[in-house]
């Protein structure tokens, strides 16, 4: 049965839990906060970062996170990973049952690059089971992950909070040569006419759909998502199929 939102339901990639470096006014960042916003909608589903993971080692990031969503299913935590000791990163993604990863080259305490060189058994991990990569643009670098992405051509990444402001080069380019790479789009994205355009270029099963939480309100991407002037089959596919895809064919 179709909700007030004219799709079947939300499912945002982009949302992110826990005490932020900086703290700022309002509400931190705890589940029952994200429920109270997302439930507005509703926002059925979420994968779920772990804020701490720009400022503390990948294991804290993880145990903090899990603690965060403990006693619900509804939103999927993410694991982060590093470049090293990729098959013990495997055994507790599998014990942790979550079904996609984030690299943060530019943490503070383990920084590194997305090269072939330094992230090679990484990503021939993520490449043979299938394990959705999610990325921030504004921490990585095009070429590196032209280079990785051109090594392993299976390896699947989302990139996050692409840039907002009229057509991205790079973005466009990395989208035309690897046919593995998908744009969440969200709230900053505010193109007009973006949306309809990407798909007629890239197909509607390259994107999926960010709400921003919790530095955004999530009122104004879906809104960006419902007025984007995609048809039907494209916004059920962005709002909540493709990720949905993604995750059911993931082999661990």
């Amino acid at each position: 049965m179709k909700n007030e939102l004219l799709v079947e339901r939300l499912f945002a990639c982009d949302a992110v839990i826990g005490r932020p470096q900086v703290p700022f006014p309002g509400p931190e960042p705890v589940l029952e906060d994200l429920r109270r916003r997302f439930e507005r909608f509703p926002i059925e589903r979420a994968l779920v970062r772990s804020a701490a993971g720009n400022y503390a080692l990948h294991d804290l990031a993880n145990q903090t996170l899990i603690r965060h969503l403990a006693g619900q299913d509804a939103y999927e935590g993410v694991y982060q990973i590093d470049p090293l000791d990729a098959p013990e990163h495997l055994d507790r993604i599998r014990r942790y049952r979550m079904r996609s990863v984030c690299l943060k080259p530019n943490n503070s305490y383990r920084p590194f690059c997305l090269f072939p060189w330094c992230c090679g058994d990484l990503y021939k991990m993520l490449e043979e089971k299938k394990l959705p990569l999610l990325l921030e643009w504004g921490s990585t670098v095009p070429n590196e992950l032209h280079e990785a992405m051109t090594a392993f051509p299976g390896l699947r990444v989302i990139m996050l909070e692409i840039p907002r402001s009229g057509r991205q080069c790079m973005v466009e380019a990395l989208m035309r040569q690897h046919k593995e790479l998908y744009l969440c789009l969200h709230t900053r994205f505010s193109v007009f006419g973006g949306y309809p355009a990407l798909c007629r270029e890239f197909g509607s099963h390259r994107f999926v759909w960010g709400c921003g939480y919790p530095d955004t309100e999530e009122g104004s991407a879906v809104t960006g998502l419902f007025y984007s002037g995609l048809d039907q089959d494209s916004l059920e596919a962005v709002a909540h199929g493709n990720i949905e895809r993604l995750l059911s064919e993931v082999k661990l």
